[in-house]
């Protein structure tokens, strides 16, 4: 099919970014390119304006694009995103690495009718350039703004869920860099993480060396890649090789579960904008759902509001899930009750909760969890029998 044409109007990285696009199916315009073809009625389908650059410049390719047309925009912003985006247009936090620009455009095509280009799964650089950029696989970025909410635990039980469920080849990505603790709460060998493959070239990085720092859970057989285990490493690892270990993950696994850092860093940013959707980690506390909802705020404005879904853990306290909802702006997709004895227990004995604890009512809700990935039907929560002697009372008090 014939290659989609978008204009770049970026202050970096320009030629590394069109080429990216070149192998990726797109045909890329510079603003000089793109204005001779204007003058001779040609348009370029789509644009990516970075808007860190002259702001009079910028407002001034902006008006000249949607002069009489309506060509869909990806906006890149560092830290306040521009006012004066169409409905055609879209937000993108920077850095925004050309894989995830690839994705976005992507996407752009699909929401307007189009098909992606024929060699849009050529893979960019690095040692995985027989693979497909993207792969198949469902990446599901679990996700908090606000530490101690249980997000650790919901990744690891979901990721052992799926396992479970589908018996398909599921990842868990441990992308929480410099904090992250799923060895810690699942019992699995540590050997090596990404870490261990910072200092080589990426040229090096290829699916032998993704498999060999990659461990296995023996009981479950889940697949579990971390980023490392020595916080003194964790500035090692880069976007560039988190996003090159997804793509590799997605290539090769049909889900992958990423437990993010609870912050927006630029790793965490770049994650969360590959990801097939997110899962928000709320509890039902004031300072867990303001932090969520300014995360909210921010995944609406950079273009990721459709993706996101909210869980929320410990639903059994605290302030109602309809209350949540509203305050949230987006339905609960599903709910964990409070089981902090048990759940303690199964971390520090290295086992997931669901195997642990299988009967109780916090398991058949992580299943339940893991069902919205594969869209099978949520069961329902096991019904809790009232002591005999309630039954008896009640019998007694309707005579």
């Amino acid at each position: 099919m014939e290659r989609p044409t978008v204009l770049l109007a970026l202050a970096h990285d320009l030629a590394g970014t069109a080429e990216a696009l070149r192998r990726a199916g797109f045909d890329p315009l510079f603003t000089e390119e793109a204005a001779d073809q204007l003058t001779r009625g040609h348009v370029p389908e789509m644009a990516v304006l970075d808007c860190d650059q002259d702001p009079a410049e910028v407002r001034a390719i902006h008006e000249w694009l949607h002069h009489g047309r309506a060509v869909p925009t990806i906006l890149l912003f560092s830290t306040e995103p521009p006012d004066f985006a169409t409905v055609v247009d879209e937000y993108a936090a920077k850095p925004c690495p050309p894989e995830a620009l690839i994705y976005r455009l992507q996407a752009l095509l699909i929401r307007t009718g189009r098909q992606l280009p024929g060699d849009a799964s050529a893979a960019i650089g690095g040692g995985l350039a027989d693979a497909p950029m993207m792969g198949e696989g469902h990446v599901v970025s679990v996700f908090a703004p606000k530490g101690g909410v249980g997000k650790t635990t919901v990744a690891v039980n979901v990721a052992i869920a799926l396992r479970q469920q589908t018996r398909d080849r599921v990842l868990l990505f441990d992308a929480d860099v410099g904090v992250g603790n799923v060895t810690a709460v699942l019992d699995v060998g540590v050997k090596m993480g990404l870490a261990d493959l910072a200092d080589s070239a990426p040229a090096e990085w290829t699916d032998a060396a993704f498999e060999h720092v990659t461990m296995v859970h023996e009981q479950s057989g889940l697949r579990v890649l971390t980023w490392g285990n020595d916080p003194g490493q964790s500035e090692l690892v880069t976007v560039d090789l988190l996003l090159t270990a997804l793509r590799w993950a997605k290539a090769h696994h049909a889900y992958v579960i990423v437990d993010n850092h609870p912050g927006y860093d630029d790793r965490t940013l770049a994650m969360l904008t590959l990801a097939t959707e997110i899962f928000l980690v709320v509890t039902p506390e004031v300072g867990a759902i303001r932090n969520s909802a300014q995360f909210l705020e921010l995944a609406r404005e950079i273009g990721l509001g459709d993706v996101v879904r909210v869980i929320v853990n410990r639903a059994n306290h605290g302030i109602s899930l309809d209350d949540m909802a509203s305050t949230l702006g987006l339905p609960i997709s599903a709910t964990i009750v409070s089981n902090g004895p048990k759940a303690v227990l199964a971390a520090n004995q290295g086992e997931p909760v669901i195997d642990k604890f299988p009967k109780e009512r916090i398991s058949q809700d992580l299943h339940n969890v893991a069902r919205l990935v594969t869209r099978r039907g949520i069961e329902p929560a096991p019904q809790t029998s009232r002591p005999w002697w309630l039954r008896l009372g009640a019998r007694t008090s309707n005579a």
